[in-house]
């Protein structure tokens, strides 16, 4: 029987340690990841007036066009959430540390917005109530020792919380859902918009060096013959919705867990595959968050 007791407890009770754990370390690497690209594309001149983006923003916010953030400035910034995303990562002051990343995040999103920012930013914030967990160094130790059971017990030990991977399967549910419901129109089901983003990417890989394209010389022959509204095109791309609308369901399922685990690694390796340098630090913290619906 449903009552207000179990649905505060199903809030606010102990929930699975290891699975706040795994997601909030591997938001954590995420955010790493997301910081080693954007040095490797040199963003630290994100806001130099040699850039569109520089235009860009100034015509976006007339009030602040003498306030620019300058290469200085970008780089104190990246410093500030390389440091908050490592203490996250090694356990070392989590809250604070996620609440740093939350204000990092919320900052780049309202100068430049973007949906992945956004993500990043509410999963800082649900990250603020994760309780107090083991760090990093503990269970690697265990592991490094030959002794992976150990190393799951301590983190075991902890205290998980309910309220914490109740938040984060939220904000996926919402990521999921609300994506699923941009692409549902022509352009996408088509495949028009995938291929003329991959050909663009083919096009200007020689002049800019941080686009994503690396592909392997059959990929690229593929994506200049196919064609928009090619049947497995459009096969593709309605599967990406129809999982994208399921998975949040399925992950809810304790004996559908492990399998929706799986088709969602296979279907973020599919989206790192086509944009490695866009969508690997999206991929990791996305997956990661699966292991907020582990079963306990």
């Amino acid at each position: 029987m449903w009552s207000i007791d179990s649905f505060m407890n199903l809030m606010v009770g102990d929930g699975s340690a290891v699975g706040t754990w795994l997601a909030r370390t591997g938001f954590s690497l995420a955010c790493l990841i997301k910081i080693a690209m954007e040095f490797k594309r040199d963003y630290s001149g994100y806001y130099e007036p040699t850039t569109y983006l520089y235009f860009k923003v100034r015509a976006q916010h007339l009030k602040h066009r003498q306030r620019m953030p300058t290469k200085l400035h970008y780089r104190v910034f990246l410093a500030t959430r390389l440091l908050f995303s490592a203490a996250l990562f090694l356990g070392i002051a989590p809250r604070f540390a996620a609440v740093g990343l939350a204000f990092c995040f919320a900052f780049e999103g309202l100068i430049h917005f973007k949906f992945h920012v956004n993500f990043f930013t509410l999963l800082a914030c649900c990250f603020v109530f994760s309780p107090d967990m083991p760090m990093l160094w503990d269970p690697v130790v265990k592991i490094l020792a030959g002794d992976p059971q150990s190393a799951l017990n301590i983190v075991r030990s902890a205290h998980g919380s309910r309220f914490c991977q109740s938040a984060v399967a939220l904000t996926l549910s919402a990521l999921y859902i609300g994506g699923a419901r941009r692409k549902l129109n022509t352009p996408f089901i088509s495949g028009m918009v995938v291929i003329s983003i991959l050909r663009y990417t083919l096009a200007e890989a020689p002049r800019r060096h941080h686009f994503d394209g690396w592909y392997p010389r059959s990929f690229q022959a593929w994506t200049a013959r196919v064609q928009p509204g090619d049947r497995i095109v459009k096969v593709a791309m309605t599967s990406v919705i129809g999982l994208e609308a399921v998975l949040p369901l399925a992950l809810l399922i304790p004996g559908v867990w492990p399998y929706a685990l799986g088709v969602g690694v296979l279907m973020h390796a599919a989206f790192t595959f086509m944009f490695p340098g866009t969508l690997t630090a999206f991929s990791v913290a996305t997956v990661s968050t699966y292991f907020c619906f582990m079963p306990a």
